[in-house]
């Protein structure tokens, strides 16, 4: 019995004292946020800011691509004219980063819009911009351009239409 008290007794002196040599120790750490303005895009309106297409003559179907630099060039059909009370011009956006850090951003463009006059529909497509990332702190300018496709016989008159464009970051 002795034989079997003895081991017994070791293991619990044992285990005992290791609960007894146990220490605790704590510290406390810091966690921190900063929480920045986030970034705005808006529509610069009128001539110097809405897109532009200019002025032109259809008599067959053609195309008008405006850059991103207002710079036009018309299909082998297109007859631009050259009209310096509706110049031609690309869409100006405004971006704005109020916050203290460039951000990391996308601009994401439509894949197509209609413009419109007295029940005639023109397509809008292939939009291109010359936005780049990231957007530094305060205001930035992006311009964007597209193409139009004018069918043959479109009535004489003003188009006008909407398109969406969306930052992402």
């Amino acid at each position: 019995m002795n034989k079997i008290l003895l081991p017994l007794t070791i293991v619990a002196l044992c285990f005992g004292a290791q609960q007894a040599m146990a220490a605790n120790s704590t510290a406390q750490g810091t966690a921190k946020a900063k929480i920045i303005t986030p970034l705005s895009i808006t529509a610069v309106t009128g001539a110097n800011g809405d897109m532009n297409f200019g002025t032109m003559i259809s008599t067959q179907a053609h195309t008008v691509t405006l850059d991103n630099a207002h710079n036009r060039t018309g299909s082998v059909n297109t007859m631009l004219v050259e009209d310096s009370s509706n110049p031609p011009h690309s869409g100006t956006f405004t971006i704005t980063n109020g916050g203290t850090a460039a951000v990391a951003a996308s601009l994401v463009l439509p894949d197509s819009t209609t413009i419109g006059s007295s029940g005639t529909n023109l397509t809008v497509d292939e939009f291109s911009s010359d936005f780049s990332s990231p957007i530094p702190t305060g205001n930035s300018t992006v311009l964007v351009g597209a193409t139009l496709h004018v069918p043959a016989g479109a009535a004489a008159g003003e188009y006008t239409g909407q398109y969406t464009v969306t930052l992402s970051y």
